[in-house]
C-alpha cells in the first residue's frame, strides 16, 4: 500500500544562499513555520537531483521562524535555482519552499550580512554550522568560513601559556581565563585549519591575576598529533558566549617526557567536580614509559598477547587474553601516536581454558577462577586514521579500580600473508561467535592488508626467450604458483597451433617458480620459436596474483588469460574467441566452453550468484547439450581461459587482493567488469578440457577453510545486492 504524502507550502523568503562548498549550500530567511530538523531535499522530481537537509529554526515573531539550512547535493553549484521540496524523516510531509532567486559564490556574504543587520544571531547559525559541519572532513572554505565567524564574534578570554604533548592520550594546555570554568569542554583549535577536541579542564588559584580570573589546565584528548607550536588562538563557548584564549608570545613546548609529571604535580592544586579531577588524575597515571608492568601488580589481574599484526593507515588486531577474575579492571584501551579506542567494549572473547590451568594454583588466583569459566581469551579489531605514521608505538593500558593503569607493549607485525595464515589457523570454526569475530575483527583486517598490498608497486625483471615479437597480437598470459617443474604439454598444444603465430607467451611464475621453470621454458622457445616472456612474481601467492602480475607486462592489447590446467582438444580455437568477440561489437570478456576429463561440463557459463553459489550453468551434463547453442551474454565468464582487452582488465582494477583464497577472484573480477561498463560472454562451440587439479602443497589446509569464511563475508559486503540471487543485469551499469 503506498503512503500518502501530504502537500504543504510554507510562506518563506530566502534572503541569503551561498555556496559552502563544491557539495555544500547554505540558506537563510524566514519562515512561517518550523520544518523538520533533518531530512530529504530535491529541486525536481528526478533523482539526480536528490540530497539531504539539515536545519535550525528559532522564533522571528509571533508568526514566523528564522531559520539556516544546509542543503548537500553532489555538484550542487551545477543545479539552476528553482523550488526546493523537503521531505522529514517520516516522510509523511513534503513542503515546498518558495525558488531560490540568487545563489552567492562568496560565503562571506552571509557573515557580513549577520554582523551589520542581526549580529545577535550570529552564534545561532555558527552553532548550527560547527554541529552540522564539525564532525565531516572540512573543505578549505569551510574551514575559512568557520574560522572568520569565530573571528568575527569570539572575544578575548585570556591566555594559554604551556602546551605539552602527552602521546597516546592527548595535548596538555595551561593558562589563564575569566570565563573557562572547569569542567568537560569542546575546544576549537585554530592552526591552518580548524579542529574540535573534546577537553576536561580543570582550574587553580593564581596571585597574579585579577579576582576574577582564575589558572586553567586541561587535556584536549585526541589532539596528541597536533603541531602545538602552529597553534593560533584556542576559542570554546562560556556562559556569556564564544570567547578566545590567545597564545603568550613566549609559550612554553613541554616534551613527551615532561608533559605528564607536569600534569601529576599540578593536580593538588585543581579545583572542579569530582568526576573531572578523577580523569585528570587518571590520566595522569597513564604515563607508558615503554615497559610491562601489569607483572607488577599486586592484585589478581594478568595479560598475555598471542598475536598482533598492524596495517598502517587501517588498523591494528590485537588477539591474546585478560584473566582478572576480581574485576580489578574497569576499561582496557589499545593507545600509541594518533589512537586511543577501548578494546575491551567491542571485542569477542575466547575460551582459554589453558590459561584457567597455569594460573589455578599460583598464590593470588588460588580459589578464585571457577572451572569452567575460562572465557579469557580476546580478540579486537582497532581501526586507525589513514594518516597513521608508518613506524609507531603500540601499547595496552589498563585502567583499574583506584584510577591507577598498568601497561602492556604491543608489538605489531605486518599483515604479510604468514602472518594472516598464523592469524586465520587460530579461528575456531565451531565457535558459535566465529561469524561475529570475521565481520568485526578478521574480516577488516584481511580487506585492508589486501587493499595495501595492491596499492605497493612491485617491480620485476622479465626474461625474455625466443623469437622478439615488436607488435604482437596477442599476450597469452600463463600463471604458476604451485610446486610444478614444467608446463611443457600446454606449450606443445600452442606451439602446434597455427592461431598461436604472432603471439606472445608471457608466463608469471609466483611461489619461485621461475628457477624451475627457466631451463625448460628457454628450451620450448628455441625448438618452437616462440615468443616468451618469463616474469617472476614471487610475491604471489596464487594463480590470480602471479597472472595479474603478468598482464603488467604485457605488450599486446589483447590478451588471453589461460590457466596451466586448461588443455585445448584442437586448434583453431583462438580465432574462434577473437572472432566472436569482435562480431559481438562489445567490449568486455569472452570465454570457450570447459570440460571435465570425461567430456562433460564443467563451465559453461555463470547465470546466478549470490554468495553461497556461483555454479556453471549445465555443470555435469554431457555436452552434447550445448548443440545449436550461440554466443550468449552471462554473468560471469571464466577466468581460467578468457579473451579480454588488456584496457578493459586494467580498467576494472585487475584481480582484487582483498581475499584469503581463490574461491571468489574469478566472480568478483567479472562483477567489476560488468560494473565499470563491460560485458561477460560466453561461446560454446570452442570446447577445451580443464584439468582438476587441486592447488598443490594446500590441500585442505585449516587456514583456507576460515580463509573461505573471510572471503564469503567479504564478498557480500563488497557485493550486497548479491546477498540473495540476482538476475542478469542487476550489477551492470
Amino acid at each position: 500500500m503506498t503512503k500518502t504524502v501530504s502537500q504543504i507550502n510554507p510562506k518563506a523568503d530566502i534572503q541569503i544562499a551561498v555556496l559552502v562548498d563544491e557539495k555544500t549550500l547554505l540558506l537563510f530567511g524566514w519562515i512561517d513555520r518550523a520544518l523538520p530538523s533533518s531530512g530529504a531535499a530535491s529541486f525536481s522530481e528526478g533523482a539526480d537531483s536528490a540530497g539531504t537537509y539539515d536545519g535550525h529554526f528559532w522564533p522571528r515573531d509571533e508568526g514566523s521562524y528564522w531559520f539556516v539550512a544546509l542543503l548537500r547535493f553532489d555538484n550542487i553549484a551545477q543545479i539552476r535555482p528553482q523550488r526546493l521540496s523537503i521531505t522529514g524523516a517520516d516522510r509523511g510531509t513534503r513542503y515546498t519552499i518558495p525558488p531560490i532567486q540568487n545563489i552567492k559564490i562568496n560565503p562571506w556574504t552571509l557573515l557580513s550580512t549577520l554582523k551589520e543587520d542581526m549580529p545577535e544571531a550570529m552564534p545561532v547559525v555558527f552553532d548550527f554550522l560547527h554541529k552540522s559541519l564539525g564532525d565531516t572532513a572540512q573543505s578549505e572554505r569551510t574551514t575559512r568560513l568557520m574560522l572568520a565567524f569565530l573571528q568575527a564574534m569570539a572575544q578575548p578570554d585570556g591566555f594559554a601559556e604551556i602546551f605539552g604533548c602527552m602521546t597516546g592520550l592527548g595535548a596538555l594546555v595551561q593558562g589563564w581565563s575569566f570565563n573557562l570554568i572547569a569542567g568537560e569542554h569542546d575546544l576549537l583549535i585554530e592552526t591552518d585549519a580548524c579542529r574540535s577536541f573534546t577537553s576536561i579542564i580543570g582550574s587553580f588559584e593564581r596571585s597574579d591575576l585579577p579576582s576574577t580570573a582564575r589558572g586553567v589546565l586541561g587535556v584536549m584528548t585526541g589532539a596528541d598529533t597536533l603541531d602545538l607550536s602552529r597553534i593560533r588562538r584556542i576559542y570554546y563557548k562560556a556562559a556569556k558566549g564564544w570567547c578566545y584564549l590567545e597564545i603568550f608570545e613566549n609559550r612554553t613546548l613541554l616534551n613527551d617526557q615532561s608533559a605528564v609529571p607536569h600534569l601529576r604535580a599540578m593536580l593538588p592544586t585543581l579545583t572542579g567536580e569530582p568526576s573531572v579531577l578523577r580523569t585528570l588524575k587518571r590520566l595522569s597515571n597513564a604515563q607508558y614509559e615503554g615497559f610491562e608492568t601489569v607483572s607488577r601488580l599486586e592484585i589478581p589481574v594478568r595479560v598475555g598477547l598471542d598475536t598482533a599484526v598492524r596495517v598502517p593507515g587501517a588498523g591494528t588486531l590485537v588477539t591474546g587474553w585478560v584473566l582478572d577474575p576480581d574485576h580489578h579492571v574497569s576499561a582496557i584501551t589499545l593507545k600509541g601516536i594518533g589512537v586511543s579506542a577501548r578494546i575491551d567494549l567491542d571485542w569477542c572473547r575466547t575460551n582459554r581454558r589453558d590459561v584457567s590451568e597455569a594460573f589455578a594454583k599460583d598464590a593470588p588466583f588460588a580459589g578464585k577462577i571457577v572451572p569452567g569459566q575460562d572465557a579469557h581469551g580476546f580478540l579486537a579489531f582497532v581501526p586507525e586514521t589513514a594518516d597513521s605514521p608508518e613506524q609507531c608505538e603500540r601499547y595496552l593500558e589498563l585502567s583499574l579500580a583506584d584510577d591507577a593503569c598498568a601497561f602492556m607493549p604491543v608489538a605489531t607485525s605486518k599483515a604479510a600473508a604468514p602472518a594472516l595464515r598464523r592469524l586465520l589457523s587460530t579461528i575456531n570454526l565451531n565457535d558459535p561467535a566465529s561469524e561475529t569475530i570475521i565481520s568485526r575483527h578478521i574480516g577488516p583486517l584481511v580487506q585492508a592488508a589486501g587493499s595495501a598490498c595492491a596499492s605497493a608497486e612491485s617491480s620485476a625483471t622479465v626474461y625474455a626467450m625466443g623469437k622478439a615479437l615488436v607488435a604482437p597480437r596477442v599476450s597469452v598470459i600463463i600463471p604458476i604458483a604451485d610446486g610444478r617443474d614444467d608446463i611443457d604439454v600446454t606449450l606443445a598444444k600452442l606451439a602446434v597451433d597455427r592461431d598461436f603465430k604472432g603471439t606472445e607467451i608471457v608466463i608469471a611464475s609466483g611461489a619461485g617458480a621461475h628457477e624451475r621453470l627457466s631451463p625448460s621454458l628457454r628450451r620450448f622457445a628455441e625448438f618452437y620459436d616462440l615468443s616468451i616472456k618469463l616474469v617472476p612474481c614471487p610475491q604471489a601467492h596464487d594463480i590470480y596474483q602471479a597472472m595479474d602480475a603478468g598482464v603488467r607486462h604485457a605488450s599486446s592489447d589483447m590478451l588471453l588469460l589461460l590457466s596451466p590446467s586448461v588443455l585445448p582438444t584442437s586448434t583453431g580455437w583462438l580465432s574462434d574467441l577473437e572472432w566472436a568477440y569482435k562480431t559481438s561489437g562489445r567490449t568486455g570478456m569472452v570465454s570457450p566452453t570447459l570440460l571435465y576429463e570425461d567430456f562433460s561440463i564443467r563451465f559453461a557459463g555463470i547465470q546466478q550468484i549470490s554468495a553461497q553459489s556461483a555454479v556453471s550453468q549445465y555443470a555435469g551434463y554431457s555436452r552434447d547439450w550445448l548443440k545449436g547453442r550461440e554466443l550468449t551474454t552471462v554473468q560471469a565468464a571464466s577466468t581460467d581461459c578468457a579473451l579480454i582487452p588488456r584496457a578493459a582488465f586494467l580498467g576494472a582494477g585487475g584481480f582484487s587482493t582483498d581475499f584469503v583464497g581463490t574461491d571468489f577472484k574469478g566472480v568478483d573480477f567479472c562483477l567489476k567488469l560488468r560494473a565499470a561498463g563491460h560485458v561477460c560472454l560466453w561461446l560454446p562451440t570452442v570446447q577445451l578440457i580443464a584439468l582438476d587439479e587441486q592447488p598443490r602443497e594446500q590441500a585442505q589446509e585449516y587456514w583456507l577453510q576460515t580463509g573461505g569464511l573471510v572471503d564469503r563475508w567479504g564478498f557480500e559486503r563488497k557485493w550486497p545486492r548479491l546477498h540473495t540471487t540476482q538476475s542478469l543485469g542487476s550489477i551492470d551499469r
